[in-house]
């Protein structure tokens, strides 16, 4: 995979920017040094951010580290000192959009101070330079005091602690437990000295009440709410009769928690009792409000949503009086806030409460009882409204949200509890998922189904929609749960912009549980997505459905998911035709491209592809024709050969028009990995385009592709071979003629006897004739009779006019060709039978292997040494194993493959010279292929390898039988 244009330029962007600081503390801003840097940190800041683009780069900084869009840079001590100045100044990120103009850069940068100054100062410099700058934004760090004292005490004991003074720690474990709480709420009612009216489920309770502080007891008793009798922790309190009272204390019976709000009617009571100060009064408003009276119908008038929000409002204002904002003037205000509710509002509050004591054994100790009560209230008059019909679901969540502003400040005030968390770097679940959760847990079964089927679904937050599902996964209603997700990805289509949000997130967060219900309905979601970003105008929008497109394409590709993938692939050309820079950047986050060398491997490995991977791999053309050229020119067998080829054949006209494309204009190394695979799918093209390329190619190159052409089994390569031999390096000429004999086509006919008669190309050597008359030979053709005879029998007035080795390869053809003739001229031809063992290798016709040896290899009874002189380190060679062509030797040293060397070898007292071009690695050894040779020197070097041969010949007969030796492998 590439390296994302944006991050790289982006990276180069932080280098230039240091830089650019750098050079101003040293010369000042006005060096024509500095103006260079600023000209060349705005020139990468563009590439990074190009104009008229909706990105952005975000520099950010944590200690010492340097973030570039969230990912740390790994950067030199600059980078750090950077880093390090911008936390000191209390910035956390500096933002750059594509609309920023360099006089802003060159604002920005002239905002960091030369000389020594406080980090502090940087900020409000900043600030001050960038004034009205549209292109970049300064992003600060918050810091919110606390007070270290209270911090690990919960707002009951924080209320407790600014009554108490110095006597707050006796309290602070007491009043942390919500049930506790409670009972101190229930005993305040009794200190405030007036009886708790109010209205509720029941009607015609009756009984006494007694709770307080002091030291002697009470009792109580009701008809409704299964409350028996207890006894209170103090003697003093109040006592009365009537229809409601709220009865608490650590002994009570026969009731869940501490109490519970019952009762119709009205009553009153007087008594007297000690109080805990300023607390009593606030608390006892909170139970039984300034005083009043309700009314004994039985039934209940719920409070206006308004009402609701002022009740959140003065619990907030209660929350303030725990923590030390205002006193007892705040305790004050919440008594005037609970004074000024209507009567229903303040019954509402006490029956909350009332049920809030009841699941006391149960809440977490650590949490606010007030929050709890605030949250409570809010769920509870939402759900009633859904429960009725007056609202919708999205109606809820705006209610919700609403609320949760004021729960929020509630929160913030009394958040020991995600205090706790985010010092231990736990991120906590935010207020309104809070609410959203507690919201869905009340609503009944029916009610959600109902939800989750209509068009609001996207309402519901993702992780309860999860749940609901996973449900019904485990329960086995997998058609409703499909149903059910299939339509929350149909609100991606919504003429509501926050719906279509929404939805975007909520089917990020689900992707996996969309791959596991059913993967068709990844395919269906990716539908929604495609379509909504070539129409979506809104740029936050656009990001957030983006995200989600990338998302469910990743988890498309993670469960292998072939139609689904084919699906975003097909989706994302729409987009490119659009938005071009959305589409790549797009495709390079989808996780789908860089797993194609995993899909091709798959798709050469299965007997029967999987549905769909084809369609992905077609869609993929580059990607995917590398892969497989690069596993082409690898294989060895021609039955991997074809496999490869046909797979490749199997994508299509597109894949086969990125392989023209870059054997015309593509970079020399691509343009040599494809031309095996391009000539074997079209040997036309290869014929027009490389012959006039390859001229310009290095020799290692033209060796490659030649290799490559004659491995490829291309019906054609007999005359691609022909095209290229005019017009690569000479050196490469001998190996293009042996592979156009081993092709053993007659199209190649009349050039070899040409070559064979002295007509040889440019900058070609008689080594040339020799190779095109064993070429002659693996044709078989009849037509070359007269020609290799002539050259056979033809003499001078002293001898032979054509030297021993090309008469050799002529009478081995012979052999072949007319056999009668040939064996009849041997005895006077001057040839010894030795000099006729080593003839060129008949190629298999069926062979199982893409390449051949060309001619027979001897094992040499005692190692040739070899060095190379054309090189500035010359290299020693001990050759094992050799043949006409090549061999195999040990080196002393590492060399490329492709490298000329000039080999002397030393027989004996004797001294052969031979140009090579090294081969691969095998082992510890490495082969070489002789490319030329003096024709005298190849006799010589000829009868040492006969007389090897001879003395081997048992041991050779026995390790390889005569036909299949020599064609086991490719060189």
């Amino acid at each position: 995979m590439k390296a994302d244009p944006k991050t790289t330029a982006g990276r180069a962007f932080v280098r230039s920017l240091n830089l650019l600081l750098k050079f101003a503390r040293l010369y000042g801003y006005e060096h024509a040094r500095t103006n260079e840097h600023l000209q060349v940190a705005y020139e990468e800041l563009r590439t990074a951010i190009p104009m008229g683009s909706d990105g952005s780069l975000l520099l950010g900084a944590t200690g010492a580290q340097l973030l570039l869009d969230g990912v740390p840079l790994e950067g030199a001590p600059a980078e750090k000192q950077f880093a390090q100045l911008l936390s000191a100044a209390g910035l956390a990120s500096v933002q750059f959009f594509a609309s920023v103009t360099e006089e802003e850069l060159e604002r920005f940068v002239r905002a960091f101070p030369t000389g020594k100054a406080k980090p502090a100062e940087l900020a409000q410099q900043l600030k001050a330079a960038l004034a009205g700058a549209q292109g970049i934004r300064i992003n600060e760090i918050c810091f919110v005091a606390t007070d270290s004292r209270l911090k690990d005490a919960s707002m009951a004991a924080q209320i407790a602690a600014a009554s108490l003074g110095n006597d707050q720690d006796q309290f602070r474990q007491w009043l942390n437990d919500p049930k506790k709480l409670l009972e101190l709420i229930a005993a305040a009612q009794g200190s405030q000295g007036g009886g708790a009216i109010g209205q509720g489920p029941g009607s015609g309770a009756s009984g006494t009440a007694s709770a307080g502080l002091g030291g002697g007891s009470g009792e109580g008793e009701s008809n409704a709410g299964g409350i028996g009798t207890g006894n209170g922790p103090g003697g003093g309190g109040t006592s009365g009769s009537g229809s409601s009272g709220f009865v608490a204390g650590p002994g009570v019976a026969g009731a869940p928690g501490a109490g519970v709000w019952s009762g119709g009617g009205s009553g009153g009571g007087s008594g007297g009792g000690r109080g805990v100060g300023p607390i009593s009064g606030v608390v006892a408003s909170l139970t039984a409000g300034a005083g009043g009276t309700g009314t004994g119908s039985g039934g209940s008038v719920e409070p206006s949503e308004e009402e609701i929000y002022r009740i959140l409002g003065a619990l907030t204002s209660f929350g303030q009086v725990g923590t030390g904002q205002g006193g007892v003037a705040a305790a004050g205000v919440f008594q005037e806030q609970m004074a000024q509710l209507p009567g229903r509002a303040q019954d509402t509050l006490r029956q909350a409460l009332a049920g809030l004591a009841a699941q006391a054994p149960i809440a977490k100790p650590d949490e606010s009882v007030i929050v709890q009560l605030a949250e409570h209230l809010a769920i509870r008059f939402a759900l009633e409204r859904f429960e009725r019909g007056e609202v919708k679901v999205n109606a809820v969540r705006q209610m919700l949200d609403r609320m949760n502003q004021e729960i929020d400040n509630l929160r913030k005030i009394l958040g020991e509890h995600e205090d706790k968390m985010s010092e231990a770097g736990i991120l906590a679940e935010s207020h309104r998922e809070i609410l959203d959760k507690q919201f869905w847990a009340a609503v009944p079964e029916s009610g959600k189904r109902a939800v989750l089927l209509s068009g609001e679904a996207w309402c519901i937050p993702p992780r309860n929609v999860q749940s609901y599902v996973g449900e019904l996964i485990e329960q086995g209603n997998i058609a409703e749960a499909i149903d059910i997700l299939h339509n929350y990805a149909a609100c991606a289509d919504s003429e509501d912009a926050d719906a279509r949000k929404k939805t975007a997130v909520g089917l990020s967060e689900m992707a996996e549980l969309y791959a596991k219900a059913d993967p068709n309905l990844l395919s269906e979601a990716l539908r929604h997505l495609g379509l909504r970003l070539s129409v979506e105008q809104d740029a936050e929008l656009q990001g957030f459905v983006s995200a989600a497109f990338v998302r469910l394409s990743q988890e498309a590709a993670t469960s292998r998911y072939f139609p689904a993938m084919e699906q975003a692939l097909d989706l994302i050309a729409g987009v490119e035709s659009q938005r071009p820079g959305t589409a790549q950047s797009l495709r390079a986050k989808m996780g789908i491209e860089e797993r194609v060398p995993d899909f091709v491997d798959e798709a050469l490995r299965a007997r029967h592809v999987a549905a769909g991977l084809t369609n992905v791999l077609k869609l993929l053309p580059e990607s995917t024709m590398e892969q497989l050229a690069t596993r082409f020119n690898r294989c060895s067998l021609r039955e991997d050969s074809e496999h490869v080829a046909n797979l490749a054949s199997d994508l299509g006209e597109e894949a086969v028009q990125y392989l023209r494309s870059t054997l015309r204009g593509g970079p020399i190394g691509e343009a040599v990995e494809m031309a095996g695979l391009l000539g074997r799918l079209d040997p036309e093209a290869v014929m027009v385009f490389l012959p006039g390329r390859i001229k310009d190619f290095p020799r290692t190159s033209q060796d490659r592709i030649v290799r490559q052409i004659s491995a490829s089994g291309a019906t054609r390569r007999c005359h691609i071979l022909l095209e290229l031999l005019d017009h690569v390096d000479p050196l490469i000429m001998p190996l293009v003629i042996d592979e156009i004999g081993v092709t053993a086509d007659r199209e190649a006919l009349s050039r070899l006897l040409t070559i064979a008669d002295g007509d040889l190309p440019l900058g070609g050597t008689i080594f040339l004739r020799v190779k095109a008359v064993e070429a002659l030979g693996r044709i078989h053709a009849p037509e070359s009779v007269t020609t290799l005879k002539r050259i056979a029998e033809t003499k001078k007035r002293f001898g032979w006019f054509h030297p021993p080795e090309l008469r050799i390869a002529a009478v081995q053809a012979l052999l072949r060709l007319d056999p009668e003739w040939a064996n009849e001229f041997l005895p006077k031809s001057g040839i010894e039978r030795e000099d006729l063992a080593l003839a060129p290798l008949d190629v298999p016709v069926n062979s199982k292997f893409v390449r051949q040896r060309r001619h027979a290899r001897v094992r040499l009874r005692k190692p040739v040494k070899a060095v190379s002189t054309n090189l500035k380190e010359n290299c020693l060679l001990e050759i094992k194993t050799a043949s006409l062509s090549g061999g195999v030797a040990t080196i002393s040293r590492h060399m490329a493959p492709g490298t000329q060397v000039q080999l002397k070898m030393q027989l004996g007292l004797r001294s052969l010279q031979a140009t090579a071009l090294m081969r691969d690695y095998r082992a510890q050894d490495m082969a070489f292929e002789i490319v030329d040779m003096n024709l005298e020197e190849r006799s010589k070097y000829r009868r040492m390898l006969a007389e090897n041969l001879s003395r081997d010949a048992s041991a050779q007969d026995n390790e390889h039988p005569p036909a299949a030796a020599e064609a086991v492998a490719s060189r």
